[in-house]
């Protein structure tokens, strides 16, 4: 496994963390967020790290 594949699934797994309390806490806008994190390619992940 390449160091940007283990970097992109921990950062997905980040952010599933992140939205899905977000949605278990009455923030129903978060499943949107859950999905599109789920649905993104490991490059598309990985692009959205670079840009924070």
């Amino acid at each position: 496994m390449r160091p940007d594949d283990e970097k992109a699934k921990e950062m997905r797994e980040q952010l599933m963390d992140y939205y899905g309390t977000a949605m278990a806490s009455g923030m129903p806008m978060a499943v949107i967020e859950l999905a599109k994190i789920e649905n993104m390619s490991d490059d598309e992940i990985l692009e959205l790290l670079e840009s924070e």
